[in-house]
Formats: C-alpha cells, structure tokens, sequence
C-alpha cells in the first residue's frame, strides 16, 4: 500500500458526511453522466454483477441500482462506506482499496469508477486498471470518469476540516495509454464542459473500455 493511502483514508473520513449532504444528490444536475450510466446498465443488466469503485455516498451505485443492475460499492474511506449504508440500506457496501479489491477474479460483468482514480499517480493508475481487469469477466466493462488537467491540486482543508490530498489530472490520451498497457481495448471516448455552479470547474472525460482476451 502507497504510504500516503491511509491519509486519503483519513481524510475521506472526515469530510464523509458533509461529502455525502454536498454530492448525493449530483447525477439529477448531470444529464450526460445519467445518459452514460444508463447506456452502461443496459448492456451489464443481464450480464451479472457490477461494481462501483470509490464509490463515496453510494449514490451512482443507486443510481445503477435502480436501473436493474446487481450493483455494489466499494469505497477505500469506512466513514463514505458507513454514509453509503444508511442512505442505501438495500445495496451491499464494502471498504476496500482498489489497489487490492476484495473482489474474486473474473468475477464482475461491469465497474464504473467515477473521479476515483484521482488521488493516484500514473503507476498507481495502472496497478488499479489491472486489478479490475482481474476481477472482470471476458466481455466486462468499465466506465471511467476523470478530470481533464495537467497540474495537480491539493488541499490541507476541506469543507473546515483539515486533509491531506493530492487530486491528480490527466489527458485523455494519458490515460488511453494507461487502458492499452493495463490490457484494455477502448470503446468509447467522451469530453465535455464543466456543468456551471454544479462541480470543480474542470473539463471532463469519460473512457468505456473492456479487457482484451
């Protein structure tokens, strides 16, 4: 485990019911991440399983959920584990790191991973794309989301509570290179605009891809 991981933890813990009031109910002012979502949920509905990785309040894996998918979640931060059980008492939440998942292998028909790969660097980006294609089934998907960017930001505090992270940006070809290495072939491709007074004014992308045989 990177040594920096357990102050992510750490810090999630302590903005977890503030991130839970501020961001659960963000997909309704979002029409392009609920028209993504629900093209990804009606091609992994009858599939099997699928999983939202970093999934912090638990509201994109509701948002599957509702959609006839056999989602669950899994969040590194026990305080967004424990704010996604009580706002989603019917949907199995689990802590974990997405480093190591505690997911058996070729096990999913689908994970999104919204924003959840931004606290890694490059190496760790990768080691995470190649643990969920270990845990994917031939002809999975995974659906990610990240910020457009070539500077990092961090932030000692947030929301009046002091942290210590580290939000990483990427290019989408960046992290279209990171897919290949990681034995990935990419599908789809999208970016847009910031959604004005909803989200951190950054510029989106959006990358569907599955495991190669």
């Amino acid at each position: 485990m990177p040594q920096r991981i357990p102050n992510i933890q750490s810090s999630y813990d302590r903005v977890a019911e503030e991130y839970a009031c501020r961001i659960s109910g963000e997909l309704e002012h979002k029409p392009l991440d609920r028209l993504l979502l629900d093209a990804f949920a009606e091609r992994v509905r009858a599939s099997g399983p699928a999983c939202d990785l970093g999934c912090g309040p638990g509201h994109v894996t509701r948002y599957l959920h509702e959609r006839g998918v056999s989602a669950t979640g899994i969040d590194l931060s026990p305080g967004m584990v424990d704010a996604a059980r009580r706002r989603n008492p019917e949907i199995e939440f689990t802590q974990g790191d997405m480093l190591s998942l505690p997911t058996a292998d070729a096990s999913l028909a689908g994970i999104v991973a919204f924003y959840s790969l931004i606290h890694f660097s490059c190496p760790e980006f990768v080691a995470a794309l190649l643990e969920m294609r270990r845990v994917l089934r031939p002809g999975g998907l995974v659906l990610l989301a990240f910020h457009i960017g070539d500077q990092p930001v961090h932030l000692d505090e947030w929301w009046g509570q002091p942290v210590s992270l580290d939000f990483e940006f990427f290019r989408t070809e960046e992290v279209t290179g990171m897919l290949l290495q990681a034995g990935f072939t990419v599908l789809e491709s999208l970016e847009r605009d910031p959604y004005p007074g909803v989200e951190h004014p950054s510029r989106r992308a959006y990358l569907l891809a599955e495991p190669r045989p």
